[in-house]
C-alpha cells in the first residue's frame, strides 16, 4: 500500500521549478532520507510513494498501461502520513508532449519507470495572435498558476478552447486528459496567451484507466496571461 505525504516547502519549491509530466502532476524520483523513491506528485505538494510496486521500465505499451492502472489503483488506498516529506536530488519524468524540450534550463532525466504513453500528433509553433487556453485541476488553488494575475509557470499543462468543451465535469477533464486522479479535475482556469507564445500541442494517449483522445497543451516557457482582469469561471461540476 502506497504512502501519501504533504511535502515541504523547500521540496514543493523545487518541484514548481519543473515541468509537468500530465496536467497537474509530477512523476518524480528522489532521495529520502538517503533512500531513491518513486513519487507520483499532485499540484507539486502531494506525493503517494509507488517505490514498491516494481514498475516496469519497459517501453512496450502494455507494460506501460498497465503501470499506470496499478499507480492508480494502489494511491487509492493509500494511507496518509503525518508531518512534512523532504525529497532531493529529484528528477522529473519527461512531459507527456513531446518535443518541446524541458522547462527552463533543467534537464529532466526521468523516473525509469513508464507510467504513460507519449502524446501523437504532436507540433510546436509560436502563436500568430493571442489565443485562450484553459486547464482543470483537482485542487486550488493550483501552485502552477498565479492566483492574482492567472500568469502560468514554465512547464504547465493546459488544453485548448476549441477542446475545452468536450470536457464539461471534472471527471469528464480525467477522462479526455488521462489523468492519475483519484478525484475530479474540477477546478477551471483560463488564460489568454499573447501573440508569439511558444506551444505545444499533442494528442492525449490512454493512461491510467483513461481513455485520453483530448488535446494537451504544454507552455515550455512561463506564459503570461493578456486577461486584464483575469477570468476565474467557477468549479465545474463533478459529473
Amino acid at each position: 500500500m502506497s504512502q501519501c505525504w504533504m511535502l515541504s516547502s523547500e521540496t514543493v519549491r523545487k518541484l514548481l521549478e519543473l515541468p509537468e509530466t500530465g496536467m497537474g502532476f509530477q512523476f518524480v524520483e528522489g532521495l529520502v532520507n538517503g533512500a531513491r523513491k518513486q513519487l507520483l506528485i499532485f499540484n507539486a505538494e502531494i506525493a503517494y510513494d509507488v517505490s514498491d510496486l516494481q514498475l516496469s521500465d519497459s517501453d512496450e505499451p502494455a507494460a506501460i498501461l498497465l503501470n499506470g492502472t496499478r499507480v492508480v489503483q494502489d494511491i487509492a488506498g493509500a494511507q496518509v502520513m503525518q508531518g512534512n516529506l523532504s525529497v532531493s536530488s529529484l528528477t522529473v519524468a519527461s512531459p507527456r508532449v513531446l518535443g518541446g524540450g524541458p522547462a527552463g534550463h533543467h534537464t529532466p532525466l526521468g523516473p525509469s519507470a513508464k507510467l504513460a504513453l507519449p502524446s501523437s500528433l504532436v507540433k510546436s509553433y509560436s502563436l500568430a495572435a493571442s489565443r485562450q487556453f484553459h486547464r482543470f485541476s483537482a485542487l486550488n488553488p493550483d501552485k502552477r498558476v498565479n492566483t492574482t494575475t492567472g500568469d502560468f509557470l514554465a512547464g504547465t499543462y493546459a488544453t485548448t478552447h476549441s477542446d475545452f468543451p468536450f470536457a464539461p465535469s471534472g471527471f469528464a477533464a480525467v477522462g479526455r486528459y488521462a489523468l492519475p486522479n483519484i478525484l475530479p479535475a474540477s477546478y477551471h482556469f483560463q488564460i489568454e496567451a499573447p501573440l508569439g507564445t511558444q506551444v505545444t500541442f499533442g494528442t492525449v494517449a490512454p493512461a491510467y484507466g483513461q481513455a485520453g483522445g483530448g488535446v494537451e497543451v504544454l507552455f515550455v516557457s512561463a506564459v503570461k496571461n493578456s486577461q486584464h482582469p483575469p477570468i476565474w469561471p467557477p468549479p465545474l461540476g463533478d459529473d
